[in-house]
């Protein structure tokens, strides 16, 4: 004879089943969206770091401390908080940022061009001939808990020449 054997209830096995398959869903959850942000791209003010139309995965866990020239972040708008835009780091607190002939300075030395990227595209529009406003751009010092963005395409790019410096409590996070 054979030992009969025990059945497992349905109950128990649904519960070792649906338990690990919860608790994965709302760690997954909860990593997309407090942890890795995805982003949208909507426009061309990125590119060519980051073209118009893909996604871009940002990193919500970072310190303001960390943030250095060259690194792309999602802040909030210093004019509209409901509003985001993307930019590049050029200036951290207390740095003379200023624009001569389409040149970045900081401190007084030129920023490395391979900091903005160039576009291998066409679909950028070219530079107009003479000046346009983003040519110059008079210095500016950069305030305590503040960072001087720019767009890697600065003719179509919103940043801090328009909107002003953006406070540390103002970045969202930063490019993965």
């Amino acid at each position: 004879m054979s030992k009969p054997k025990n059945k497992v209830p349905f109950k128990t096995r649904l519960l070792a089943f649906a338990i690990p398959l919860v608790v994965g869903l709302v760690s997954a959850i909860v990593f997309k969206y407090y942890v890795i942000t995805p982003v949208h791209i909507p426009n061309q003010f990125m590119e060519p770091t980051l073209k118009n139309g893909s996604t871009a995965y940002f990193n919500r866990w970072f310190r303001a401390k960390q943030l250095g020239i060259g690194d792309v972040v999602l802040v909030h708008s210093p004019l509209d908080p409901n509003s985001v835009l993307i930019a590049r780091i050029v200036g951290k607190p207390g740095d003379i940022i200023y624009v001569q002939k389409r040149m970045v300075f900081r401190n007084g030395t030129l920023l490395d061009p391979a900091s903005f990227p160039e576009s291998s595209s066409n679909d950028i529009p070219m530079i107009p001939p003479g000046k346009t406003e983003s040519d110059d751009m008079p210095k500016v010092t950069v305030p305590e808990k503040s960072f001087f963005l720019l767009a890697d395409n600065r003719e179509l790019g919103v940043d801090s020449r328009t909107l002003g410096v953006v406070q540390e409590s103002q970045v969202i996070a930063t490019l993965w």
